[in-house]
């Protein structure tokens, strides 16, 4: 039985951030021990309803900011996961955090209760940028929450970062860069700053008010990103993501691999067997409902086959190692040639992919045009 990953979502912040545009809610007012009886209630309940339990080999606490909750509600959490499902030995346990919600002896807690992995939000080295993307932490937080980090035995760290912000030049990316990397973390998470609807920063954007740099500057900072990152021993393992070797992200990978994974908490997705679905995004809704009858789904589809096959290319074409072809065609029982053989040869000739040992991946060129290459996979 191949291995699923788990995730749980919290969905609270200490402050909304201008660019979010995901399933959060400021912390003041939430009635944080209902939500997490809630998220026990749920694991419980949906693992007696599995006809079997499938082996975990990550769980992943998102949010949000799951560590806006206690440490000992974490880590309540994380022993519910354990007693409702089967976590391999070698199961991979992330939590997402901000560096201001960290103390020393939190991190410590936080590593006794299981968790073997950290992914700091840090966005920026820059107080400016820090103050216009509304983060609530300092530079110094940063600095000081990496090395009580390694002092409290976490040995695999992540760092989020954020380029393409008004005003970002290559000498400053270059600068927040090297800052980075003199912390050491194994693993790197470099995202261009996207303007999505429904934020503050896409009306302020609208207004004429928040300009990003143009394509060919946000380009050539991305450039720079691999180069720089590449160089210093970080190997790009898909469009956003650069780690050292044996530490890329084994629950984001599950993703890029159309994998199954099951969701819990607050408008999280889940998908299982072909089907997707996704919880109420209310807080106070989903606690209801689960109290009410254990689940709080609020929409399930099964994918067609030929929506399948398209979502299963678009997520592997973001990995540096593409899609392994003779494992698709096992997946789908299709021939890929009979499906696709129309686009593969025209993105062949337009030198966008490459199709060698049975693996279908971007090329240098098509790297860099990812987004209009994929789309030609979707129906």
């Amino acid at each position: 039985m191949e291995p699923i990953g788990l995730y749980l979502h919290i969905p609270f912040c200490l402050h909304k951030c201008g660019y979010c545009d995901f399933n959060s809610h400021p912390l003041e007012g939430q009635d944080l021990r209902a939500y997490v009886q809630a998220l026990l209630g749920e694991l419980r309940a949906r693992s007696r309803a599995l006809p079997c339990r499938p082996p975990v080999a990550s769980v992943f606490f998102g949010g949000g900011t799951p560590t806006t909750l206690p440490s000992g509600d974490l880590g309540e959490l994380l022993r519910a996961c354990r007693e409702s499902f089967d976590l391999l030995p070698d199961c991979e346990i992330t939590c997402e955090a901000n560096p201001a919600t960290l103390a020393p002896e939190y991190l410590c807690e936080l590593r006794e209760a299981g968790f073997n992995r950290l992914s700091l939000g840090v966005q920026s080295f820059d107080p400016e940028e820090l103050r216009l993307l509304e983060r609530v932490h300092s530079v110094e937080e940063v600095l000081r929450t990496v090395d009580q980090a390694r002092r409290a035995g976490f040995d695999n760290l992540s760092l989020d970062l954020m380029f393409a912000l008004p005003g970002h030049t290559r000498g400053n990316w270059a600068r927040q860069l090297e800052q980075a990397l003199a912390l050491a973390p194994e693993h790197l998470s470099c995202y261009n700053l996207t303007i999505e609807p429904r934020t503050a920063f896409f009306r302020l954007h609208r207004q004429g008010r928040l300009r990003l740099p143009d394509e060919d500057r946000q380009l050539a900072l991305y450039q720079d990103t691999r180069r720089r990152l590449e160089a210093a021993g970080y190997a790009q393992y898909e469009i956003s993501n650069y780690a050292r070797s044996g530490y890329e992200c084994r629950h984001n990978l599950l993703y890029w691999m159309n994998g199954d994974y099951l969701g819990f908490g607050a408008g999280a997705v889940s998908y299982r067997q072909g089907v997707r679905s996704q919880n109420l995004k209310s807080p106070e809704a989903y606690c209801r409902s689960v109290q009410d009858g254990g689940e709080a789904r609020a929409f399930a589809e099964q994918l067609n086959p030929r929506a399948a096959m398209g979502e299963t290319l678009m997520l592997g074409l973001r990995l540096r190692e593409g899609v392994n072809l003779k494992r698709f065609e096992q997946r789908f029982q299709v021939s890929f040639q009979g499906v696709f053989g129309p686009v593969l040869e025209r993105l062949l000739e337009q030198n966008l992919i490459t199709l060698e040992g049975g693996r279908l991946a971007l090329s240098e060129r098509g790297w860099v045009l990812a987004d209009s290459v994929i789309v030609e996979f979707l129906e």
